[in-house]
């Protein structure tokens, strides 16, 4: 099933790159691996996903159900290890996919030159973000639409999204795991300092001598 996938996967993006997204049809990309236009349904929504190579199912519902249960229903606020469940969470999928450095860059240069597929990203990228928000939520208590679970997706998906830009940019990068770890940490020695947002503005003088 795995070579059938990524066989499905190879092929989208090298006639993409040979002809656009808009020069191929599904039926020739299953002509060219030799599997029926049932089988790719099986494995892609659409065209474009076989492209982007997204898998069906990130998360899987073990991965679900032991997050969830890892939240700490004793006290009030976010149970305390939740930020270290979420990284753990998002190195998991990442070293599940097994993308290579190629694999990659291919990827990101077939985005860039076809803006359809970028709309579609960011359209998977909001439903990932949906997808989080509600497992936060059932394991807090909280509400998807609660400030708290909101900042906490978009901070934690975009330190995991910039980790893994950088894993990738050299042959001999460290973990994921401890670029993230690493990235975290710099974000926590921002958001500890103590914030004063309260302006004094002056009063506008237009003389200048005040």
């Amino acid at each position: 099933m795995q070579r059938t996938r990524a066989a499905l996967v190879e092929h989208a993006r090298t006639l993409t790159a040979r002809r656009g997204l808009a020069g191929f049809t599904v039926e020739e990309l299953c002509e060219h691996v030799g599997v029926s236009r049932r089988t790719f349904f099986n494995y892609f929504a659409s065209k474009e996903d076989a492209v982007l190579g997204n898998p069906p199912a990130a998360l899987t519902p073990a991965d679900r159900a032991a997050f969830v249960a890892g939240g700490d229903e004793a006290g009030p606020g976010p149970s305390s290890t939740l930020l270290r469940d979420l990284a753990r969470l998002a190195v998991t999928v990442f070293e599940r996919n097994d993308f290579t450095q190629e694999e990659h860059r291919l990827r990101c240069a077939i985005v860039r030159s076809e803006p359809q597929l970028l709309a579609r990203l960011v359209s998977l990228g909001a439903s990932h973000q949906q997808d989080f928000a509600e497992l936060i939520a059932r394991r807090e208590g909280m509400s998807p639409d609660d400030a708290f679970v909101r900042v906490t997706v978009r901070l934690v998906l975009g330190l995991v999204h910039d980790a893994v830009d950088e894993y990738f940019r050299t042959a001999d990068s460290p973990p994921l795991g401890d670029l993230l770890e690493r990235d975290i940490g710099c974000a926590r020695r921002l958001l500890e300092r103590r914030l004063d947002l309260q302006f004094h503005h002056q009063e506008y003088d237009p003389t200048g001598t005040r």
